[in-house]
Protein backbone atom coordinates (compact mmCIF):
# COMPACT_ATOMS: atom_id res chain seq x y z
CA UNK A 1 0.00 0.00 0.00
CA UNK A 2 2.74 2.48 0.89
CA UNK A 3 4.57 1.65 -2.32
CA UNK A 4 1.49 2.54 -4.39
CA UNK A 5 1.14 5.87 -2.56
CA UNK A 6 4.79 6.71 -3.19
CA UNK A 7 4.40 5.70 -6.81
CA UNK A 8 1.32 7.89 -7.28
CA UNK A 9 3.05 10.81 -5.55
CA UNK A 10 6.06 10.41 -7.84
CA UNK A 11 3.73 10.43 -10.83
CA UNK A 12 2.09 13.60 -9.52
CA UNK A 13 5.49 15.22 -8.97
CA UNK A 14 6.52 14.33 -12.49
CA UNK A 15 3.30 15.71 -14.00
CA UNK A 16 3.47 18.87 -11.90
CA UNK A 17 7.11 19.49 -12.77
CA UNK A 18 6.42 18.99 -16.49
CA UNK A 19 3.49 21.39 -16.22
CA UNK A 20 5.68 23.90 -14.39
CA UNK A 21 8.42 23.67 -17.01
CA UNK A 22 5.91 24.14 -19.84
CA UNK A 23 4.30 27.15 -18.19
CA UNK A 24 7.73 28.66 -17.46
CA UNK A 25 8.79 28.19 -21.08
CA UNK A 26 5.55 29.78 -22.27
CA UNK A 27 6.05 32.71 -19.89
CA UNK A 28 9.55 33.39 -21.19
CA UNK A 29 8.40 33.08 -24.80
CA UNK A 30 5.70 35.67 -24.15
CA UNK A 31 8.13 37.87 -22.23
CA UNK A 32 10.65 37.70 -25.09
CA UNK A 33 7.93 38.54 -27.59
CA UNK A 34 6.79 41.50 -25.49
CA UNK A 35 10.34 42.85 -25.13
CA UNK A 36 11.09 42.43 -28.83
CA UNK A 37 7.85 44.17 -29.83
CA UNK A 38 8.58 47.10 -27.49
CA UNK A 39 12.16 47.38 -28.73
CA UNK A 40 10.99 47.14 -32.35
CA UNK A 41 8.37 49.83 -31.78
CA UNK A 42 10.93 52.17 -30.25
CA UNK A 43 13.36 51.43 -33.08
CA UNK A 44 10.75 52.14 -35.76
CA UNK A 45 9.68 55.35 -34.01
CA UNK A 46 13.27 56.55 -33.83
CA UNK A 47 13.81 55.58 -37.45
CA UNK A 48 10.78 57.57 -38.62
CA UNK A 49 11.70 60.60 -36.51
CA UNK A 50 15.26 60.45 -37.83
CA UNK A 51 14.04 60.15 -41.43
CA UNK A 52 11.73 63.15 -41.21
CA UNK A 53 14.32 65.16 -39.28
CA UNK A 54 16.92 64.45 -41.96
CA UNK A 55 14.51 65.53 -44.68
CA UNK A 56 13.81 68.76 -42.81
CA UNK A 57 17.54 69.35 -42.27
CA UNK A 58 18.15 68.84 -45.99
CA UNK A 59 15.76 71.62 -46.94
CA UNK A 60 16.96 73.89 -44.14
CA UNK A 61 20.57 73.29 -45.23
CA UNK A 62 19.77 74.09 -48.85
CA UNK A 63 18.01 77.28 -47.79
CA UNK A 64 20.91 78.27 -45.52
CA UNK A 65 23.50 77.52 -48.21
CA UNK A 66 21.65 79.62 -50.79
CA UNK A 67 21.09 82.45 -48.28
CA UNK A 68 24.74 82.50 -47.19
CA UNK A 69 25.82 82.22 -50.81
CA UNK A 70 23.69 85.23 -51.75
CA UNK A 71 25.17 87.25 -48.89
CA UNK A 72 28.74 86.27 -49.82
CA UNK A 73 28.18 86.65 -53.55
CA UNK A 74 29.05 83.01 -54.32
CA UNK A 75 26.84 79.97 -53.94
CA UNK A 76 29.84 77.67 -53.58
CA UNK A 77 31.01 79.62 -50.51
CA UNK A 78 27.55 79.22 -48.98
CA UNK A 79 27.59 75.46 -49.53
CA UNK A 80 31.16 75.30 -48.20
CA UNK A 81 30.19 77.10 -44.99
CA UNK A 82 27.17 74.85 -44.44
CA UNK A 83 29.34 71.78 -45.08
CA UNK A 84 31.94 72.97 -42.58
CA UNK A 85 29.22 73.53 -39.98
CA UNK A 86 28.06 69.93 -40.49
CA UNK A 87 31.62 68.66 -40.15
CA UNK A 88 31.97 70.60 -36.88
CA UNK A 89 28.65 69.22 -35.58
CA UNK A 90 29.75 65.69 -36.54
CA UNK A 91 33.04 66.05 -34.66
CA UNK A 92 31.22 67.36 -31.57
CA UNK A 93 28.64 64.56 -31.73
CA UNK A 94 31.40 61.96 -32.02
CA UNK A 95 33.24 63.47 -29.06
CA UNK A 96 30.06 63.39 -26.93
CA UNK A 97 28.71 60.08 -28.28
CA UNK A 98 28.65 58.35 -24.90
CA UNK A 99 26.42 60.92 -23.25
CA UNK A 100 24.34 61.63 -26.36
CA UNK A 101 23.77 58.14 -27.75
CA UNK A 102 25.10 55.25 -25.66
CA UNK A 103 23.80 56.10 -22.18
CA UNK A 104 20.23 56.99 -23.22
CA UNK A 105 20.07 53.92 -25.47
CA UNK A 106 21.29 51.57 -22.74
CA UNK A 107 18.99 53.19 -20.18
CA UNK A 108 15.91 52.84 -22.40
CA UNK A 109 16.75 49.27 -23.36
CA UNK A 110 17.32 48.28 -19.73
CA UNK A 111 13.95 49.83 -18.80
CA UNK A 112 12.27 47.67 -21.42
CA UNK A 113 14.01 44.46 -20.39
CA UNK A 114 14.17 44.75 -16.60
CA UNK A 115 11.04 46.69 -15.62
CA UNK A 116 8.57 44.12 -16.95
Amino acid sequence: MAFNEVKSEMTNIKENSEEFIQSTLEYYRLWGFKVSVKAGTIFMTLLLVALFSMMAMLFISLFAAYAIGEMCGSLSVGFLIVGLVYILVTILAYACRRSIVERPFIKKLSEIVFND
